[in-house]
């Protein structure tokens, strides 16, 4: 295999480079449309200028890439497509698998497409297409990464030939959100991956490892004119029947069968401008939130956001602090938002009438306390950023007022992003805040006396060949509260620095890191919560084989105002690997060591372990099984030795692909928690359980019209606290995009 990826990077350096900048072909006619099946032989394709100079970028930087990859654009009145070439010295070593949206990975053949449309090189609209056809979508910025949780409507097809396998892409102009008559051109970046015995990345700029820039080696896409710039719209109603019951221990059986009527509606005027519109939404999650534990943390545990209607410009939400938060929003009755996008600047407003039911983040130095959601809300959010070059700068506004004269939270403050070059970035942030919506005596929200607090926020990442330093100065005054955003503790300043030694290359590893860790945060009484120095290895390797060890050996954290510094000594290790086509993707992660008992307020001895697994036994069927476990044994005194708190959650996923529309899901998720009352001085509960089955049939037409068919089983039991509740439902959800 390496003497014939050689062979062919021998040949591609003896072709030459190709035109640095893409160039699209324009389709003449109708009769000349492309046919979209994953055949790059109509006629535009010959005609389109080739794209192939590709550079690797893993397991070697700064070479030539190892096999030969051709791009080509074409357009017409309605759609922008994409053809790719991907050759292959082994084609019959291709990962492929079936595989839902949204979920290609590194252990798969695919080809990865940034498309920038406002040419500015900090945000793109992405897609990673496998060469089974299956993809994933989204939008990737360089100072938040990858979110894949937007969709746009976007077809694929592939296909195979004699040395490889190829890729015909038709997005139409509808799903790019792009100022027509821009001066700026579109840029557009891609990247290939193929996993053998290690993972080889490349891509079709000079994208190397110093950079913490990757749309920096976006390149233009030249030839594009007379975009269409009308009218269009979508509507998509859904339909919700549920039948099912909840029987909780001493009531009567609860029936909770019903139907929900809900619309969507997406307005645009114009190809930079969109309109969203939602009544009364359904909200039900297709896909379980992954279990995490939480039984031993003081704070809020970050939730992703999956509910469609706030996917729509989410990469214009994500700021350096996380300022927004949609899934603060618990329950809307109905919103709307509008978005605009042109090369120089972003914006998105955002408002919705939340019914409640969730709970309010009250955050502390110490912990996150929590206040009930029992009333109805107006949540509203407003966000613009302006691009300029190296600089972007932007501002946040955000309002949530309690009906009924409740009391309001208000928070507004600037950011700003400076890339100064592809290896040197500085970003910051302020907020400020005003708040009266406090809590009474009983915890409930009340209009009451305002408060008011900032959050600043401001960091600095520089790489170069040999070494790498992040610096980062973050402080949170006490009164600060965001109630649409994430800021589970606040009222402490933080200081920290990482600095990384690269060895590069060394024997069978393709990087080896050494790195200093170091984190010190303060309240605003400065009293020390939480120190750490830690010194650490980071390494690459064969099988896309990943190793990083942490040595934490004089660590201190205090979990309580006024309470005890402990120290802790900790050993950390995570692995993953990519061992074969069956195994896809093993992952493990373990701490070990001095672990606090949050409500015990003590030092004990335990550690935690994750452990994770992709599993392919066939092209059709994939199993992922992840376990967590964390537990904590007395350290001294009467409870030395003796198990004070141990918890566990397991998650079984498993799919099986009829076709590529047609899957079976299965979600088994248990989780159990237990402590001994006898070694705690406060009432704890003995043992809590949950679990969840879900199975699901689905058929997807299109992007807005699928047909589910599902059951989910769940229960829990606190005995002592919470009374057993066993809760069964038959759902069946339509929707179709008119």
């Amino acid at each position: 295999m390496n003497r014939l990826l050689s062979l062919c990077a021998s040949l591609a350096l003896i072709a030459g480079p190709a035109a640095a900048a893409f160039q699209a072909q324009r389709i003449a006619s109708p009769a000349h449309a492309v046919k979209l099946d994953g055949v790059l032989d109509e006629a535009v394709w010959q005609q389109a200028p080739v794209h192939d100079n590709f550079f690797e970028n893993q397991p070697l930087d700064k070479v030539a890439a190892k096999v030969r990859t051709e791009v080509r654009i074409a357009y017409d009145d309605k759609y922008f497509y994409i053809g790719v070439k991907a050759f292959d010295p082994d084609p019959q070593a291709l990962r492929a698998p079936f595989t839902r949206r949204d979920k290609i990975s590194g252990d798969q053949d695919f080809i990865g497409l940034f498309l920038d449309p406002s040419g500015a090189r900090k945000s793109a609209q992405i897609l990673y297409i496998n060469p089974r056809g299956a993809f994933t979508d989204g939008i990737y910025s360089d100072t938040n990464g990858e979110d894949f949780a937007p969709d746009f409507d976007v077809d694929v097809a592939t296909a195979r030939f004699d040395g490889g396998w190829s890729a015909e892409v038709r997005i139409p102009f509808s799903s790019i959100a792009y100022a027509a008559g821009q001066g700026a051109p579109w840029n557009l970046l891609v990247m290939r991956n193929m996993t053998r015995e290690t993972r080889y990345k490349m891509f079709s700029g000079a994208v190397t490892r110093t950079s913490n820039c990757l749309l920096c080696f976006s390149e233009p896409v030249t030839g594009l004119q007379d975009l269409p710039t009308g009218l269009n719209w979508t509507a998509t109603p859904q339909l919700v029947l549920r039948h099912g019951h909840e029987d909780v221990a001493g009531q009567p059986r609860r029936a909770i069968s019903g139907h929900d009527l809900s619309l969507d509606v997406k307005l645009r005027p114009d190809s930079a401008t969109i309109i969203d519109a939602t009544v009364n939404p359904d909200f039900s999650q297709i896909e379980l939130d992954a279990p995490q534990l939480s039984g031993n943390t003081r704070f809020g545990l970050f939730v992703q956001e999956k509910r469609p209607f706030f996917l729509e410009g989410s990469d214009i939400f994500q700021t350096p602090l996380r300022a927004i938060n949609t899934r603060a929003i618990s329950d809307p009755a109905w919103g709307a938002r509008y978005t605009r996008r042109d090369a120089g600047s972003d914006l998105t407003i955002l408002t919705t009438h939340d019914v409640g039911g969730g709970l309010v983040p009250l955050p502390g130095a110490y912990a996150t306390n929590y206040a009930n959601q029992d009333f109805g809300s107006q949540a509203t959010v407003a966000r613009a950023n302006f691009k300029q070059g190296a600089f972007a700068v932007g501002a946040i506004g955000s309002e949530r007022s309690i009906d009924g004269g409740r009391g309001y939270n208000r928070v507004a403050g600037p950011d700003f992003s400076w890339q100064r070059n592809d290896t040197e970035r500085m970003r910051g942030q302020l907020l400020v805040s005003s708040t009266t919506a406090q809590p009474d005596a009983s915890g409930e929200l009340r209009l009451g006396p305002r408060t008011r607090g900032h959050a600043a926020f401001l960091d600095f990442s520089h790489e170069e060949e040999a070494w790498a330093v992040y610096t980062l100065l973050d402080d949170l005054s006490d009164g600060f509260r965001n109630d649409n955003g994430f800021f589970p503790q606040v009222g402490y300043h933080t200081y920290v620095a990482e600095l990384t030694s690269k060895q590069g290359k060394s024997g069978p590893l393709d990087e080896l890191n050494f790195y200093f860790h170091g984190e010190r945060r303060f309240d605003q009484a400065g009293a020390l919560i939480y120190k750490d120095y830690t010194p650490g290895v980071w390494m690459r390797g064969p099988y896309d084989g990943e190793l990083n060890i942490r040595i934490k050996p004089r660590n201190r954290m205090r979990v309580k105002q006024g309470g005890e510094l402990f120290q802790t000594a900790q050993l950390w290790f995570r692995l993953d690997a990519t061992p074969g086509p069956k195994w896809a993707r093993i992952s493990a992660e373990v701490e070990l060591g001095d672990e606090i008992d949050v409500a015990g307020a003590r030092l004990g001895k335990g550690g935690f372990t994750q452990l994770y697994a992709r599993l392919r036994p066939h092209d059709r069927l994939e199993f992922e099984p992840s376990y967590a476990l964390r537990w904590i044994d007395g350290k001294s005194g009467p409870e030395a030795g003796r198990r004070l708190y141990t918890e566990q959650a397991l998650q079984l996923n498993g799919i099986y692909h009829f076709g590529p529309r047609d899957t079976l899901r299965m979600i088994l998720q248990k989780a159990r928690t237990t402590r001994n009352p006898a070694l705690y001085t406060s009432p704890v509960a003995a043992a809590s359980t949950s679990g969840t089955s879900s199975f699901v049939y689905g058929h997807t037409a299109g992007l807005g019209t699928a047909t589910y068919l599902g059951l989910t089983l769940s229960d829990g039991d606190t005995p002592g606290y919470q009374p057993k509740r066993r809760q069964n439902e038959l759902f069946v959800k339509l929707s179709w995009q008119i």
